[in-house]
């Protein structure tokens, strides 16, 4: 999928890097190769949308400090993000999300100093927020590991608090061979983690309760 917008049940994509068991045809993930998130070209964003007469809504990206993917043998797997990388109305993250038009440089910065102090996200006490599923059932009736449809059951932890997750992902191979990508998208409530939707001015500027996220990962074998 290219973006995951109707899915809204947590997002995250990969992909895997050649190895010699993919060279020969076979793919990583099936072949039970250790599998680890490419941390400079993984990306997740966020849409925020506007509760009030004022403001507008919002465009977010941010990274992975680290994640692990295993589709074909425990099934299991981490994705951890890096809430201080979190930057608002960034352009990718604006066309990403489906909104258009430009903001300004001080209502960016002031929209991330928002986002990232102690009232929303608290990146100080919490920098990190996490993904961790215990099965990955295949849906489309392919083998462990193989491209198609997974549904991902797990926790997600953001803000300090956890709440039960369950994600369907789509994984692809790409024109590269032996490299595949696992994409989709959910959508939380802030105030089921804890968080308070900013708000000012009496309400007139407030942001939405929920939240709809999107995950785009790229994926590499443990050993590069």
């Amino acid at each position: 999928m290219r973006k995951c917008k109707d899915c809204f049940v947590v997002g995250l994509a990969i992909a895997a890097l050649t190895t010699p068991v993919a060279a020969l045809g076979a793919d990583p993930a099936a072949s039970n190769v250790s599998l680890k998130a490419d941390l400079a070209t993984s990306r997740v964003y966020a849409k925020v949308g506007s509760a009030g007469r004022l403001g507008h809504e919002h465009g977010i990206i941010g990274r992975l400090s680290a994640g692990s993917i295993d589709l074909g043998g425990s099934g299991a797997g981490e994705l951890t993000f890096d809430m201080r990388t979190f930057n608002a109305d960034d352009p990718e993250a604006r066309r990403y999300v489906g909104l258009s038009g430009a903001v300004s440089g001080s209502d960016q910065q002031k929209t991330n100093e928002n986002m990232k102090g102690p009232h929303v996200l608290d990146v100080a006490k919490f920098p990190t927020a996490s993904f961790a599923y215990t099965a990955a059932a295949p849906l489309d009736g392919q083998a462990p590991g193989d491209p198609g449809r997974y549904r991902l059951t797990g926790k997600f932890t953001l803000h300090g608090a956890t709440q039960p997750l369950v994600l369907d992902s789509v994984v692809e191979r790409t024109d590269v061979p032996g490299v595949l990508r696992m994409r989709c998208a959910f959508a939380i409530l802030q105030s089921q983690y804890r968080m308070t939707p900013y708000s000012a001015l009496g309400g007139l500027v407030s942001v939405a309760d929920r939240l709809e996220i999107w995950g785009d990962v790229v994926i590499k074998p443990s050993s590069r």
